[in-house]
């Protein structure tokens, strides 16, 4: 049995985006969204990564079949309806199985629009739940503003006791500002189990991946949550706002590595470069400099002011 498998979820049609383009395909810093959660999806397992497309899927997947070199091996899941996010993850469960019994040991869940989340925090995740022999692990934070997210309800010992969508919670759970940010670590032999239990109890008429927790608890199981103290890793590109904040912190990063690497620039916050660039130590970057695509520039080089 393997260790671990991941699940991405990419089939949201992202209408605030007003986009003929699936949302995951947008571009942060000259890579598609999904990308960097395959990506990392691949890093951190060593089974089976199942990305669940939908609205454009056949788009998503030709997009997923010319990364090969970098997210093989990896298959594609297809959400027909859009009818919740539990409903979306039970569409990649027979790729991860075999003659009826789990694959891996735990199945890592992802969001396909989540592209600041990085694989420090994912692999923390993996060991808290590791070390606090969890059934379910989720990953949490706090917002000011936390309208629109599922709030993290807790016992009074800190135990989590539930995730209430923001739609079906009452006015007193709507005050919490501890956040569900979508992303799991769960037992493989539990979730499988669990999602046959899922029901459209709601509001919204949909499949909760949420629900697990609450079903995990009334088995008594362990219920863990891990707090990122970094609410930006936890964003969510649901607008064309959203995706420039997203481009603005990935190009900050991008820029940090690059100065780390010996690079450097005149005028960072002018100097804009695709995550798919390669420079070499000691290059300088004149003010206004963008460098886009499968770009490469080899070391003591001078790139100077408004070159492309």
């Amino acid at each position: 049995m393997k260790r671990i498998s991941s699940i991405i979820m990419a089939a949201g049609s992202g209408k605030r985006m007003r986009s003929k383009i699936a949302k995951v395909l947008h571009p942060v810093a000259g890579r598609p969204m999904v990308w960097y959660m395959a990506s990392m999806a691949r890093r951190v397992s060593d089974g089976n990564v199942v990305v669940v497309v939908g609205h454009q899927g056949q788009q998503v997947k030709a997009f997923l079949d010319q990364e090969k070199k970098v997210l093989e091996p990896f298959m594609t899941a297809v959400q027909t309806k859009q009818l919740g996010t539990g409903h979306a993850v039970q569409q990649a469960k027979a790729h991860l199985l075999f003659k009826g019994k789990p694959v891996s040991e735990l199945c890592i869940i992802l969001n396909g629009d989540t592209p600041l989340l990085t694989q420090s925090t994912v692999e923390q995740l993996i060991s808290q739940h590791r070390d606090v022999q969890a059934t379910v692990t989720l990953l949490t934070t706090e917002l000011e503003s936390p309208h629109g997210y599922g709030r993290v309800v807790r016992q009074a010992n800190g135990q989590i006791l539930k995730v209430v969508e923001d739609k079906d919670a009452t006015a007193e759970e709507k005050s919490n500002k501890e956040i569900n940010v979508g992303t799991y670590v769960v037992k493989s032999s539990f979730l499988f189990k669990a999602l046959d239990e899922l029901k459209p109890n709601n509001v919204q008429g949909e499949y909760y991946l949420t629900d697990i927790i609450r079903l995990a608890v009334a088995q008594g199981l362990r219920v863990s949550g891990m707090k990122t103290a970094d609410s930006v890793e936890c964003f969510g590109v649901n607008s064309r706002e959203h995706l420039a904040f997203a481009e603005q912190v990935m190009r900050c990063r991008i820029r940090s590595h690059w100065l780390q690497a010996g690079v450097t620039m005149l005028d960072p916050k002018t100097t804009l470069i695709d995550g798919t660039v390669e420079i070499g130590q000691d290059t300088v970057l004149y003010p206004g400099v963008t460098i886009e695509g499968a770009t490469k520039i080899g070391s003591e080089s001078v790139v100077r002011s408004h070159s492309r």
